[in-house]
């Protein structure tokens, strides 16, 4: 029998992301309950698109999720912007990798830890003097690497090229899935969806923080964990496969615990 046989596992990642965890899930006998907490907008600015008018000044873009990479593209084609043949680029992660490559771009330089800390000290112990830096960001990313980038004393921008949204729709039916008690597990990938969610609970006694909380890495984990998650897990690779694999595992032994 699958471990996840009948489990209710709640998905908050944006739809169309989340197809490939749901495929997971219900390919093991899980049973998915689907509340994207937020979407994404592209930023489409005035002055996004004069930053984008000098990229050819710019040695790095950094890009550190899919949707950064999505935007990017959308935003330099809208400014009909092409790429210059000597920009490089530095990216976090498998599914930001895959997107750049939809995109006809291969990466200059990926830590061998998917976040943003690692990112930094290994990409200046390679290039420490990198020439100047275009960060890619949405409007909720966090502020480590250009923190790092001030401390280094390097020239760089940022360029937010997405907004992200709350989703409002998805409030009710999340509450009531949590008071009827049907949910075994949640699932976060990013510390905004971990805020959205509590901007949801956060006045119902049934707020599921005594659930088994897997989150995709150490940021979310520690926001979850700030929120008063009692059971907090998290892969040892920051992936969606390796999500899938802890929620296997958690529930094959559940049973001992």
């Amino acid at each position: 029998m699958n471990a996840l046989q009948g489990k209710s596992i709640l998905i908050t990642r944006e739809k169309s992301q989340a197809e490939p965890f749901t495929e997971l899930i219900e390919g093991h006998g899980g049973v998915v309950y689907q509340a994207p907490l937020l979407t994404f907008q592209l930023n489409d600015s005035g002055s996004n698109r004069q930053i984008l008018y000098h990229l050819h000044d710019y040695s790095w873009v950094f890009l550190t999720s899919s949707n950064g990479v999505k935007f990017f593209f959308e935003l330099l084609s809208n400014s009909d912007v092409a790429v210059p043949a000597h920009l490089r680029f530095a990216i976090i992660g498998e599914k930001t990798e895959q997107m750049l490559i939809q995109h006809g771009h291969r990466a200059d330089f990926m830590p061998d830890r998917f976040n943003a800390s690692s990112m930094v000290s290994q990409f200046f112990e390679r290039y420490p003097r990198p020439g100047k830096l275009l960060y890619i960001r949405g409007s909720r990313s966090r502020d480590v690497i250009p923190g790092a980038f001030k401390e280094k004393g390097v020239f760089f921008q940022s360029i937010t090229v997405y907004d992200t949204l709350l989703v409002k729709d998805e409030h009710e039916q999340v509450k009531g899935w949590l008071e009827k008690d049907i949910l075994d597990a949640l699932t976060f990938t990013s510390p905004s969806t971990i805020h959205a969610y509590m901007s949801i609970v956060r006045n119902i006694k049934l707020n599921g923080l005594d659930l088994p909380c897997f989150c995709i890495g150490p940021t979310t984990a520690e926001t979850a964990r700030r929120y008063g998650f009692k059971h907090v897990f998290t892969p040892e690779l920051y992936t969606v496969d390796s999500m899938f694999a802890q929620l296997v595992h958690y529930f094959s032994y559940e049973g001992e615990r």
